[in-house]
């Protein structure tokens, strides 16, 4: 009798749940960064980092969609009714004492309500995109602009009678909101006096039946303001008739105010109960005429609450109507005590949400799976490829700068030769194999100059026991000035390296050295990155010949020609060949510290004029397998140093390259290489995780399979 089931609701998305998904950086993230330092990253830090804006809408909206989860438990009451008939004085009962002043009560016509009035409660605002959102949502349902009431009460009144008698303004609903409502849990819908009429200047009956039914999908339920003596009115079936028109789905309730003391509440059911049956009210509430004394014993001043009694409000300077739920059992209703949830005041706890707040709901939801499924979600994606393009182009011009450094080319561009880094141990090796393998007389005559050793330092001491003769110097000094001009081998530098990534678009293709759009790089930077870079491969290129195999391979060579020939230049080919690794040696007496000398095995034999050997060398299956074998391993470790240095990663596999219809891999030697200097730049490499969207799709679904 005095309450029905409520219907259950959707589920809102659980935002709570959601943005922990969205904050979460481990096991659930949406991102793994690659590069640099391997690690996962949230939805929202990827989200921030790539368009902050967006990535505040997101939580802007979650916010919304909590507060519109909150909001759209509170149900809407539309309350009509017949001039005088205490409709306002009712709304009046529900709102706190500022609220009372704006709302506009009186007995003549232009004290009436003659427009639609919204009350919401006064903690809807507290959001202020949420709240314009409501009021965007109620004016497009009514097809204006809503109008905010005013704080003033002289205002407020003023809007409230229309008294600019302007028929439009009948069709921009009034809002407004009150503390007491948060109390009460509901929000109330004061809508225009049923009875006036066209004469009035303020808008015909069926402007008023068109504005509630846009206004209908607001209200939980309908409750129609009448007295005893309208039981019979025609005036009060039309009242019902068109709110059965326009709400066939909306509950409908009845309110009976300034019932006599004389009129037991038996009577009035039974006055109403032809309405009722033929329009589907569920509830009469009853409220005694407090203007008369003889009220006072049927009028509540206390309720029951469980176990307690409630003192109910009264205010003797602004007495107002309680209102309670009739029951047909006279035992059950005033003076004898009733329970409060028999209170008007108390009917929120029975009232399904209306459906507006469902769509609101719905909207909101709606407006946070399109942000994330449709915009958020695309760009993440979007970018963790684009950052793994962008790696790639970075790769590809750090591989062709190296390749350029250890290969020879031809006219047309296609590698003819590998070159190996010749370091101190790589010119060890090959000195120590050809003097360890030429026969024994040519060994006795070779000696060291001193004036090489002095220069040479480190290879002085490393390579004492094989010493060019005096005449021996004039020719080391000739090779080593074909090595700097380049016209044996190739002498890598600092000015060397800048300018080969220059030709394969550096200032492109690694854009965290060279910011568009002006492309220039962090010069102070860059310059000693550069340095850093050779000097690091110098130290950390530890790669040997294989001895056994080189062993063998200078054997047979020695075979091509005879030992104690002479060459042009006066020298032994043992003694040529220790000049010119000499020379090598002595390279950096000229660039400095800062440089490494590359040259393939068969350069040096050419440059020792030992055309026999380079051409057996060139041609030998073994040879130049043992060549290529030193420079790939020497290329994976300046190409892996290369990406450490330029900040870059340097991929998985390793890339590889096409010489002479073979495909050369390059391995990782897993270097312990320094940190870089905090203030380098590095391009990170995002990936996308798609079992992220597994969780997610468990609490919001995409917008295009919402209802």
């Amino acid at each position: 009798m005095f309450g029905v089931r409520r219907k259950k609701k959707d589920q809102p998305v659980d935002w709570p749940q959601l943005l922990s998904l969205l904050e979460d950086d481990g096991r659930r993230a949406a991102l793994s960064r690659r590069f640099p330092k391997p690690r996962h990253e949230s939805f929202l830090n990827g989200l921030k980092r790539i368009d902050s804006e967006l990535a505040e809408g997101v939580v802007a909206l979650g916010r919304q969609v909590s507060q519109a989860a909150r909001l759209a438990e509170f149900p809407t009451l539309a309350v009509a009714g017949m001039l005088n008939g205490g409709k306002t004085s009712l709304i009046a009962s529900l709102l706190s004492p500022a609220g009372r002043a704006r709302a506009l009560r009186g007995e003549s016509n232009d004290q009436g309500t003659h427009r639609f009035v919204l009350w919401l409660p006064d903690s809807w605002k507290a959001d202020a995109p949420l709240w314009e959102l409501l009021l965007k949502d109620l004016s497009d349902a009514i097809g204006h602009q809503a109008e905010l009431l005013s704080d003033d009460p002289e205002s407020a009144h003023q809007q409230y009678s229309n008294q600019a008698g302007e028929p439009a303004l009948l069709g921009i609903p009034l809002v407004a909101t009150d503390a007491a409502l948060d109390d009460l849990g509901i929000g109330l819908l004061d809508c225009p006096d049923i009875v006036s009429d066209e004469i009035f200047g303020v808008g015909s009956p069926e402007q008023r039946r068109q504005l509630l039914g846009k206004v209908s999908t607001f209200c939980s339920a309908f409750l129609v303001v009448s007295t005893p003596g309208m039981a019979r009115d025609r005036a009060l079936g039309d009242i019902l008739e068109t709110v059965s028109d326009l709400m066939p789905g909306t509950e409908r309730l009845l309110a009976v105010n300034k019932i006599r003391p004389r009129q037991n509440p038996d009577d009035v059911l039974s006055a109403f109960e032809p309405q009722c049956n033929r329009y589907g009210i569920k509830r009469i509430f009853g409220a005694y005429d407090y203007e008369i004394p003889k009220c006072g014993p049927y009028i509540p001043k206390q309720v029951v609450d469980g176990e307690q009694l409630i003192e109910l409000p009264h205010d003797e300077a602004d007495p107002l109507p309680v209102f309670f739920a009739l029951s047909p059992d006279p035992e059950q209703n005033p003076p004898a005590q009733i329970t409060r949830d028999r209170l008007l005041s108390q009917l929120a706890k029975d009232l399904d949400s209306p459906a507006s707040s469902a769509r609101f709901l719905a909207g909101r939801n709606q407006a946070l799976s399109r942000a994330i499924w449709d915009q958020a979600i695309p760009l993440l994606k979007q970018h963790a490829q684009a950052s793994c393009e962008k790696s790639q182009r970075a790769q590809q011009t750090l591989l062709e700068t190296t390749v350029a450094c250890f290969t020879k080319r031809d006219a047309q561009g296609q590698i003819t030769e590998l070159r190996l880094h010749q370091s101190d141990q790589v010119v060890q090796q090959l000195a120590v194999a050809f003097t360890r393998t030429a026969p024994w007389y040519a060994r006795l005559s070779v000696r060291m100059n001193t004036m090489i050793q002095g220069q040479a330092k480190k290879a002085g001491d490393k390579i004492r026991k094989f010493v060019p003769t005096v005449l021996a110097e004039s020719y080391a000094e000739s090779i080593k000035s074909k090595f700097t001009s380049q016209k044996v081998g190739s002498v890598v530098d600092v000015t060397a390296l800048a300018s080969s990534i220059g030709r394969y678009g550096g200032d492109l293709t690694l854009p965290h050295w060279f910011p568009q759009p002006t492309g220039a790089s962090l010069k102070q930077h860059w310059q000693l990155m550069l340095e850093q870079w050779l000097e690091a491969f110098a130290n950390v290129d530890q790669v040997q010949i294989d001895s056994d195999a080189l062993d063998s391979v200078a054997k047979e060579m020695w075979h091509q020609l005879p030992s104690h020939r002479k060459l042009a230049a006066g020298l032994t080919p043992l003694a040529a060949l220790m000049a010119t690794f000499g020379s090598v040696l002595m390279i950096g007496v000229d660039f400095g510290a800062t440089f490494i000398a590359q040259a393939s095995i068969v350069e040096l034999m050419a440059a020792a004029g030992l055309t026999a050997f380079s051409t057996y060398w060139s041609g030998g299956k073994a040879a130049q397998q043992l060549n290529n074998q030193v420079a790939i391993k020497q290329m994976s470790i300046f190409y892996l140093v290369a990406c450490h240095h330029v900040g870059i990663e340097s991929g998985d596999p390793l890339p590889n390259i096409e010489f002479k219809n073979q495909t050369l891999a390059f391995s990782n030697p897993h270097l312990e290489l320094e940190p870089l200097p905090g203030q380098w730049p590095q391009l990170p490499v995002h990936e996308y995780r798609p079992e992220f969207e597994k969780d997610l799709r468990n609490i919001i679904a995409p917008s295009n399979t919402q209802g």
